[in-house]
């Protein structure tokens, strides 16, 4: 009689409480993302938004003192966080890790209805991975709504096996908010609610709902969806800022100059050297569960591909492909990846693409933690004598050094990339060079600068305004080499009067 290889294995699963595989995930989650936390410029985008969460806390004004266009619910998220103490670094990258713990953990219990538990762990694991190669190492707005569209989508299966209108109602409006919450971190969200929408409405005409109840249930959860951007345009006309929110909101995205063909193709080469196990494993499970799904779990499929398709058009909807965008659709792909995790060699092989792709990309800087620590104390050091009673301007560099040195900025434009791209020239709603004119004027006690810049192209005409006030009014006092940039620190003549200290060529020429 032949043994059973599986047995032992399924006698240990068997004594294991029931909710392991979330406790497993979440310790490997925080494993995962251990080398990164307290990483004060892990990324770029995240310290404009703690910065600006900070901010609110002084009275400052989102869109009105700190320009950005970003939906308000991030930077009110972020602004929760700076109640967690400290300087808000470690603790937003602890929040940033327990919702993708949350997601991961969704992935695998929507896996589980028609995968294996292996196959299950795997793929929530895999997205885990994956947010590495991404940018998402730390508090991307994509990282954080993730777990908002993972729970809208779990009511959504949670549909499919209802069979009373009024259970379906209830999940279809826990999903529109949890949709309608993710919008408010980003716009782009709104593809695959109003896919959702259409799924939850779809089920109840098979549920055989009358269709002036469908009408007005559809009613309730589009109010439900627009209820949290409507509390936010509530808030700004009631203190008159109304125009300033709309603008960064819903005009300045569309007024943006678009990146060259060569730029977007580059971007979309890099997203499939990143992410390319995932996308290729992600529709290879697609498809075979088209063909293994039989008739009663066809929906399932259709929800999983059509979610699938409009995580898609949501990213493309922007027409720039940066790689951070994609971990919206990451996200999708991880669960769809399930159906290509199985038994026998192809299985195997499709597991091991998907965990060891991203852990083979995982970029350098991921494990510079305590490189990076002691690059941005040294500029901390370097620039607070010269911006006490006298503002900071970061025109290439960490914009978390506002926070970090405590110092005041001259420019509600404070996210470095702003003034300083050329696509940005036509969408902030001022002429960019008379703001660096402006800025100037206020003569900042420093000036932060780069070697070279994070963006394919430099504005000309901000750029000749930096260097001439450097060339004319600044002396460099250090420059604080990183693994990918040089940082320059200048300060005011007067305020260092003497010659520089240092002198390098390449800070002849910022950018």
């Amino acid at each position: 009689m032949a043994s059973d290889r599986g047995a032992p294995w399924r006698w240990a699963a068997s004594r294991l409480p029931r909710w392991w595989p979330y406790a497993l995930i979440a310790f490997v989650t925080l494993l995962i993302r251990l080398p990164t936390i307290g990483n004060p410029i892990l990324d770029f985008d995240e310290q404009l938004y703690l910065l600006v969460g900070d901010g609110m806390w002084h009275g400052q004004l989102p869109y009105v003192d700190m320009w950005d266009r970003k939906p308000l619910g991030l930077f009110a998220f972020y602004a929760a966080i700076r109640l967690l103490g400290g300087d808000g670094i470690v603790q937003y990258q602890l929040v940033a890790a327990a919702c993708v713990a949350i997601t991961a953990c969704l992935i695998r219990a929507m896996a589980r209805r028609h995968a294996s538990e292996t196959a299950a762990v795997v793929v929530a694991i895999a997205y885990v991975l994956t947010l590495n190669v991404l940018h998402g190492a730390g508090g991307q707005a994509a990282v954080i709504y993730n777990a908002l569209t993972a729970f809208a989508v779990w009511c959504a299966f949670n549909a499919n096996d209802e069979e009373r209108a009024g259970a379906v109602a209830r999940q279809a409006l826990a999903a529109m908010l949890a949709m309608g919450i993710a919008i408010q971190f980003k716009y782009t969200p709104v593809i695959e609610g109003m896919f959702l929408g259409c799924w939850f409405l779809w089920r109840l005409w098979r549920l055989g709902v009358a269709p002036t109840r469908i009408v007005a249930l559809a009613t309730a959860m589009v109010l439900a969806a627009l209820a949290p951007t409507a509390l936010a345009i509530g808030c700004y006309a009631a203190n008159g800022h109304l125009d300033d929110y709309i603008y960064a909101n819903f005009v300045s995205i569309f007024r943006r100059l678009p990146f060259s063909a060569q730029v977007r193709h580059d971007q979309a080469m890099t997203i499939i050297a990143m992410a390319g196990g995932l996308i290729a494993t992600g529709l290879w499970g697609l498809w075979q569960s088209r063909q293994r799904l039989h008739d009663t779990a066809r929906s399932d499929f259709w929800l999983l591909a059509g979610w699938v398709a409009s995580a898609f058009a949501g990213f493309a909807l922007l027409g720039d492909f940066f790689d951070f965008y994609f971990i919206t659709v990451a996200l999708p792909l991880a669960l769809a990846s399930a159906g290509a995790v199985r038994r026998g060699p192809h299985g195997f092989a499709a597991a091991c693409l998907l965990l060891l792709w991203p852990a083979l990309g995982t970029p350098a800087y991921y494990f510079l933690r305590g490189h990076y620590q002691h690059a941005t104390a040294r500029m901390v050091e370097r620039i607070q004598p010269y911006v006490v009673g006298h503002p900071l301007y970061v025109y290439d560099g960490p914009a978390v050094l506002y926070l970090l040195a405590k110092a005041q900025a001259p420019t509600r434009y404070i996210y470095p990339d702003h003034l300083n791209n050329p696509v940005e020239a036509m969408a902030l709603g001022v002429d960019p060079v008379v703001e660096e004119q402006r800025v100037l004027a206020a003569r900042p006690g420093a000036i932060v600068t780069a070697s070279r810049p994070v963006v394919p192209h430099v504005a000309p005409g901000t750029q000749a305004l930096v260097r001439a006030a450097l060339a004319r009014d600044y002396v460099l006092v250090d420059r604080v080499p990183t693994f990918d940039r040089t940082f320059f620190i200048w300060a005011r003549r007067d305020l260092h009067p003497g010659p520089a200290p240092i002198h390098d060529p390449r800070a002849d020429n910022p950018q």
